[in-house]
């Protein structure tokens, strides 16, 4: 193996030695390696590292070949390159000078008494040497030494074991013929086959495996060969050892198994492998995580993707951990918010299993105030009124961690632009506060207001008797919790207008060009929408009028609520940034903020027909207007004057900025 840092070369014509003072180091110098075992390896930190294969290089002379930007070498030592520390090297031959341009059999000469001092006369030490560097002649010749043992070591290895990392076949295979020990272990308890696994040596396992090697021992940190080339990412290494039918699933002291470590690692690719060849997904380490549990604290989408479409049995995506938390549970708690969909949706996670605590997911996520993945959980059908064993529902959390400074945090937050004449504090002021940017940063008000929305129950109690509301210090939001609830009820929030409803609607939503999406992007300048965002570069020419296609925006959640996607087209800008409830409100579009003068609803713009009633002309530049009930004649004194700050801004003609 040759390890050496990546190809950047630094341009100048050398580099202070540390050790060498005034000396300078050139491409081509002739410099000897360090002696000292010891002193070398601190050397090497930070600086290419130290690996035991080095360990012949001790001594040697080598030619520097390169010189990176932070002023370590490479240096091409017994047939072999490996990146120093400046300071661990002294120059023997400036580049240039005679010794330095001499080659072949003139070099040998020159450097002939250098070589000679590092002579040790211990046969042991000089078979592993030989062994590490390839060199089969000596190797062989050494073999026919009766006093020379084939199991001996030098600084804690075998020969079998220095070639064995270096992939030298041809020295293994005299070797073997030797009765030699297979099965020897170092100082750290690996052998020649977690040698091998660590110098991405396939070949070299081959011929092991016919040696009668363990591929399932273990070091003394209870790694196996599989183990190491996990973490090496030596996918050609794993793939051997699975073939030869090594264990997927051996644990480590750490209790991880290879799919963690692959987890861990990030290489999805290796961890595919590991789960095509059945390693368990079940199994646990110390810590009590299963591989689904690891990938989720680890935040890993990528590799939640992949254990997904691999499971064996699709319960396993709601195994619990010893303290009743599942992947979801991870996942909500730590507002790992990609991997929370991919268990909701592709893992079709149970939503409502609850902890040792009682808690649920929604319970985690509502407590750390996680706003996308509170959204997601409502949106995907979680239980909103499940207690915990306090009896506190998710709204009580919530409601728990609103303050009056967090109201008016909140209330500050308006947008003029947002709405226009009938705005309403409770529906899209605080509910709009999970859907627009920076909405992690919104208070637990917003949460709140967004749970009861939803039908979260107002007057739940918990085991000391009190209600969400009990739990609410400010009458204002009690009354736009009350108002929200009121509305889910009755059928008011999120009621869909019977003009966007058509019989083919679900054909109209279809990409018409894979047929497997939704149509989500809006090709311009037509206003047209026929595809789905992955199709849509490919179309030249929009499939419905055959104009060409200028412009391909993705539609994204409506800007004011975030509860639907936008459905409505403005024109005459060409935007389509809010659903068809909060658009039936607006004057102004507010991505341009450009006089709205006809809106598009989003089926007519697949194709599809619509009544009289669909398309709004807005020729009298009124929009509709909410109905205050006749019978409410007290309105909230509060209200009044937030409308009023709203109504003097806007006529200031104030230019907002979404937040």
């Amino acid at each position: 193996a040759v390890l050496t840092k990546a190809n950047v070369v630094r341009s100048g014509d050398g580099v202070q030695g540390a050790e060498g003072g005034a000396s300078q180091f050139q491409v081509g110098d002739l410099v000897q390696v360090c002696y000292d075992l010891e002193r070398i390896k601190l050397l090497q930190r930070g600086h290419g590292e130290w690996a035991e294969a080095m360990l012949p290089t001790l001594g040697k002379v080598g030619r520097v070949q390169q010189i990176y930007s932070d002023s370590d070498l490479k240096v091409e030592v017994c047939g072999t390159s490996w990146t120093y520390n400046p300071a661990a090297v002294s120059k023997v031959a400036s580049a240039g000078s005679a010794i330095s341009n001499a080659s072949g059999e003139r070099l040998s000469q020159l450097l002939k008494k250098l070589f000679e001092t590092q002579e040790s006369g211990d046969l042991n030490e000089e078979l592993v040497k030989a062994a590490a560097n390839g060199d089969v002649a000596k190797v062989e010749d050494l073999l026919k030494r009766p006093d020379v043992d084939v199991n001996g070591q030098c600084a804690g290895h075998t020969a079998m074991q220095a070639a064995s990392q270096n992939g030298h076949v041809d020295i293994l295979k005299l070797l073997l013929k030797q009765n030699v020990d297979v099965e020897a272990e170092d100082k750290d308890g690996d052998r020649a086959v977690h040698h091998a696994a660590f110098g991405d040596e396939g070949a070299v396992i081959e011929v092991l495996h016919r040696g009668s090697a363990d591929l399932n021992a273990r070091n003394k940190r209870r790694q196996t060969p599989l183990h190491i080339a996990v973490n090496k990412g030596h996918l050609q290494v794993v793939k051997t050892l699975l073939d030869f039918a090594c264990h997927p699933s051996l644990q480590d002291s750490e209790g991880d198994t290879p799919l963690h470590d692959a987890i861990s690692k990030k290489r999805d690719d290796i961890l595919a492998v590991l789960l095509e060849a059945g390693a368990d997904v079940t199994i646990t380490n110390n810590n009590g995580f299963n591989a689904l549990h690891h990938a989720a604290l680890r935040g890993n989408p990528s590799a939640m993707r992949v254990l997904l479409s691999k499971l064996p049995r699709p319960w396993i995506v709601d195994e619990k951990k010893d303290d009743g938390y599942t992947a979801l549970h991870l996942a909500a708690l730590n507002n790992h918010v990609e991997v929370a969909e991919l268990l909701v949706h592709q893992g079709t996670a149970n939503l409502d299993i609850q902890n040792v605590n009682q808690q649920t997911a929604l319970h985690l996520a509502v407590e750390r105030q996680h706003t996308q993945i509170v959204r997601l959980l409502v949106r995907a059908g979680a239980k909103l009124d499940i207690q915990d064993k306090d009896g506190d529902t998710p709204l009580h959390e919530a409601l728990r961690h609103h303050t009056l400074s967090q109201l008016r945090q909140l209330q500050d937050m308006q947008d003029v632009g947002k709405v226009d004449t009938a705005w309403e504090p409770s529906k899209n002021t605080l509910i709009m506060g999970l859907g627009t940017q920076g909405a992690e940063k919104k208070s637990a008000a917003s949460i709140a207001c967004f749970l009861a929305a939803n039908g979260a129950d107002l007057g739940i109690r918990n085991k000391k008797g009190q209600s969400p509301l009990d739990l609410c210090p400010d009458p204002s939001l009690c009354k736009a919790l009350a108002k929200c609830h009121k509305e889910k009820i009755s059928g008011q929030v999120g009621s869909r207008s019977p003009s966007m409803i058509s019989n083919d609607s679900e054909t109209l939503e279809e990409c018409m060009v894979c047929s497997d999406m939704k149509r989500d992007t809006l090709f311009g300048p037509c206003g047209h929408i026929a595809t789905c965002s992955l199709c849509s570069p490919r179309v030249k020419k929009c499939l419905i009028c055959k104009d060409h296609v200028q412009s391909r925006t993705k539609i994204e959640e409506c800007v004011v609520c975030s509860d639907k996607k936008a459905a409505v087209l403005f024109q005459p800008c060409g935007h389509m940034c809010a659903c068809e409830n909060c658009a039936s409100l607006m004057k102004k579009c507010v991505q341009c903020r450009a006089v709205v003068e006809r809106r598009v609803p989003f089926i007519m713009c697949c194709g599809g027909k619509g009544t009289e009633d669909t398309i709004d002309d807005i020729t009298s530049g009124n929009i509709p207007v909410l109905q205050k009930d006749k019978d409410n004649t007290n309105v909230n004194a509060d209200v009044q004057k937030l409308q009023q700050q709203l109504q003097d801004i806007k006529e200031q003609g104030s230019e907002e900025v979404l937040p």
